[in-house]
Parts: C-alpha cells; structure tokens; sequence
C-alpha cells in the first residue's frame, strides 16, 4: 500500500478526499490509503496556504499535490478546485507508476553477485548531489544511507557496517543511485610494496646482528 496524506487542507476538503479514497479502495489496481501521519508516499496540500517548493513539505514526501483555485493556469503537480476524483485518481495514479519505477529493484542472485564484485572494498561511493525524492522515498533507511554517502566516500560494506543496514539493502540502494547518476566512484589505488631483501642479505643481516649484540654484552666496540 502506498500511504497519501493531507496538509493544511479545509476539513471539507479533507472529508472530499476520504471518499474519493473510500470509492476506489474496493479496486485492486488502487494501491493508496489515506493516513494522518508521516511517513507520506504522497502529499496533498493548500497551495493558498504553502508556498511551492517549501522545504518542510518536499521533505514529508517523494510527492506533493498543490490544490489551487480555478483557472489558475494548471501548472504540473497542481490541481484546480473544485476536486474531481477522476483527475485525483490520474495524478495517484501517474505517482504510483513513478514511485514503483524509482523504486530499486529486487535483485536476483546473478545480479546480487556481479554488484557484489563492482562494490569491492577497493571501491568507495560518495554523493555528488542530493538523490530525487522519488529515489529516496522518505524512506528512513534510505535517507540514512544518503547522508553517510554525502559526508565521506564509503564502500559497501562501510555503508552496512556504519549505517547497521543489511549488506544486500546498502547494495540495491548504491545501485539506484549510481542508475540516477547522483553517484561518484573512488577507486583506490594499489599501494606498492617494497621489494623483499633476497635470502642471502637476510642472512647477513640476521648474522651481523647476532655478532653486535654479543659484542655489546662483552663490552666492546659494535661494527
């Protein structure tokens, strides 16, 4: 079920919209509830009483609706008064199909194992700009992992162990946001090792340490 909520709205309007809600709720293909607490999936709100891009609202939702007066020019993600429940039920509808698309997908075993090789511990994630709220959901987890992945570049097992997600949740969620192209890969690089003394030098040095040390013990001079 997908969760939609109400902000500032008339209490009217409010009762308009549990019946419109109550109408479709008996179709299978209606997947949304009307709650009165967040988390949201989607949001219906006063455009009279919110202003549009407020922050405190885009951050209660992947999407919000703005309700305005009539022939007000019909702008995206609005919807004039009087309420019609054929055009609420579009815009849930054209939601829905958006949230389950930015939704990441189940992963089957192949792909859980070739993710499990590109996300090596050699290879760290970071953010290069806030995902999409259709990508995060307001999903907690997901906001969670996002604010790690803005502050410092981690691989996924970083990401699980710091967050406490499960590894497989932390992979899915790296690879929507690299399919969202939010995400920017730091792969570290080798880091030379010195060459190990051959055999024989190890033995002359192991000898000219032994022979110093009893030199040292007998009080004399060490070379």
């Amino acid at each position: 079920m997908l969760r939609l909520g109400v902000y500032k709205l008339p209490l009217a309007e409010v009762v308009v919209i549990q019946t419109i809600v109550r109408l479709y709720a008996s179709d299978a293909a209606f997947p949304w509830q009307l709650v009165n607490a967040p988390p949201y999936d989607a949001l219906l709100v006063d455009g009279a009483a919110v202003e549009e891009g407020c922050p405190q609202v885009a951050g209660m939702a992947a999407a919000v609706l703005r309700l305005t007066r009539m022939h007000s020019g019909g702008k995206p993600d609005t919807l004039e008064r009087p309420i019609r429940a054929d055009r609420l039920q579009r815009w849930l509808k054209s939601t829905e199909q958006a949230l389950r698309e930015a939704k990441p997908a189940r992963l089957t075993p192949d792909d859980e194992t070739a993710l499990e090789i590109e996300v090596s511990d050699s290879v760290r994630f970071m953010l290069r700009r806030w995902p999409p709220a259709l990508l995060l959901r307001n999903d907690l987890d997901n906001i969670r992992m996002a604010s790690l992945l803005s502050r410092r570049a981690l691989n996924a097992g970083e990401l699980a162990g710091i967050s406490q997600l499960p590894f497989s949740q932390c992979v899915s969620f790296l690879h929507a946001l690299q399919t969202a192209g939010v995400l920017e890969l730091h792969v570290a690089r080798a880091v030379p090792l010195f060459a190990p003394k051959n055999d024989g030098a190890m033995r002359r040095d192991f000898g000219r340490g032994l022979i110093n040390g009893i030199r040292r013990r007998l009080g004399l001079r060490t070379t």
